[in-house]
């Protein structure tokens, strides 16, 4: 041992059996206490992106990108069949279809999606495979289907069309009938039924008891006992083109639709201005139709009605005549036993306000000035045979008017001339 090495220094050690210095137990406990190193391999060179090559989308973002997609598609799908399950009814029903009549040929052996195609490519039917579907539905077979030339309306309902497909009533006769303004169902009825278009009993029966319609006007209308024809106001004057022996159906469905079709926004909020309901409104022009008919005088008539209908108090009965000529000449000869309380109900004798129905079939001249009256004081008004108005802000004038009116000739009437 050398004498120069430091005695604190010499450290007992004893030699491992692979030949190595054991350490000592401060060495060991320091080294047990020092997090474990792992052998790393080393890292590698991150390799350029090859050119074109797009950067991967993590894949949080692909289930993200996948979900939006099908909600969109799913969006899109219900869309889609919202649209044609609405389309399709429109179709089935005839609803919002051109009046217009169609000349289609069935060729012999036709099938049934032959027939859908031929329909579609004529303007009959707008859906072919829901056209197809309801044929299935109502177990319809190709040999059922009858060959011919047949004239159909564009705003035919599936059954109707069916009805005819199958029946082989093929050839058939076009009229066109133009109806005036101010006519009553029963008129109406009893020109179609002159023209060989359809019976007029079993048409205004159809109206009164079995016309449905979706439009919203339909469901507005007062259901009132007393009334004698629900759908007298709604029939509107026009000219159409029927076929002979058509379906009351058909038939109605075009005087609603067209009714329908005239009553535009600007009407339905002039309405909801004057605090008028559709019925109040085609009730009151219907009146105004039958007492001015194709005159200017329209408007200075609703003013007189106006007038008294906004001073109850004093004006309580519109007192028109021509409600009283609709009792006796529309209700008492269709009424198998006597109604008092009907006859009552239309009568502006006596009934307050307006009568529970309209008294004919107005025309847009008269819808229109029932709901502009002109701005007067006037709450009298009488015609003479000529069709010549006299005004009147008070009853005397009012009677010195009707002496005059009678003096022309004729039946003068109008305003409390009874």
């Amino acid at each position: 041992m050398d004498s120069r090495q430091n005695p604190r220094d010499l450290r007992s050690k004893s030699a491992a059996p692979n030949g190595r210095i054991a350490d000592s137990g401060r060495q060991k406990a320091y080294q047990s206490q020092q997090p474990s190193r792992r052998a790393v391999p080393p890292r590698q060179a991150a390799q350029p992106a090859s050119a074109g090559a797009l950067p991967r989308r993590p894949r949080s973002e692909n289930r993200w990108f996948r979900a939006i997609v099908m909600v969109i598609a799913t969006v899109v799908g219900c869309i889609f069949l919202a649209f044609f399950i609405l389309q399709s009814a429109y179709d089935l029903f005839g609803l919002n279809q051109k009046d217009q009549i169609v000349e289609v040929t069935i060729p012999e052996g036709a099938k049934i999606s032959d027939v859908a195609k031929i329909l579609k490519q004529d303007g009959v039917v707008d859906q072919p495979l829901t056209f197809r579907m309801y044929l299935q539905f109502k177990d319809v077979k190709n040999e059922n289907i009858v060959p011919g030339d047949y004239v159909f309306n564009a705003n035919m309902s599936y059954n109707e069309l069916i009805s005819a497909l199958c029946s082989g009533y093929t050839e058939q006769e076009v009229v066109r009938l133009t109806f005036i303004e101010g006519m009553t169902m029963l008129e109406i009825a009893q020109q179609l039924e002159e023209a060989k278009v359809c019976d007029a009993e079993e048409f205004m029966d159809y109206l009164d008891n079995e016309a449905e319609y979706s439009y919203e006007f339909f469901g507005a209308i007062e259901d009132d006992p007393l009334r004698f024809h629900k759908l007298e106001g709604y029939l509107f004057p026009d000219t159409y083109d029927f076929y002979i022996g058509e379906n009351v159906e058909s038939v109605a469905r075009k005087f609603i639709r067209n009714f329908n079709d005239k009553l535009t926004p600007d009407l339905k909020n002039r309405m909801q201005d004057l605090n008028l309901t559709i019925d109040q409104t085609i009730t009151l022009a219907s009146i105004i139709q039958k007492e001015a008919g194709e005159s200017d005088d329209m408007r200075l008539v609703s003013s007189v009605f106006h007038n008294r209908l906004n001073n109850p108090g004093t004006y309580p009965n519109l007192q028109s005549d021509v409600t009283i000529f609709y009792v006796e000449e529309n209700i008492k000869p269709l009424m198998k036993m006597a109604n008092q309380a009907m006859y009552d109900a239309y009568n502006t004798y006596v009934r307050e306000g307006l009568p529970v129905g309209p008294i004919c079939n107005p025309g847009l001249d008269a819808i229109q000035a029932a709901l502009y009256p002109e701005n007067t004081n006037f709450y009298y008004f009488v015609t003479d045979k000529n069709m010549d108005f006299y005004y009147a802000e008070t009853a005397e004038a009012h009677y010195k008017n009707v002496y005059a009116a009678q003096q022309v000739g004729g039946t003068a009437h109008g305003i409390d001339t009874k």
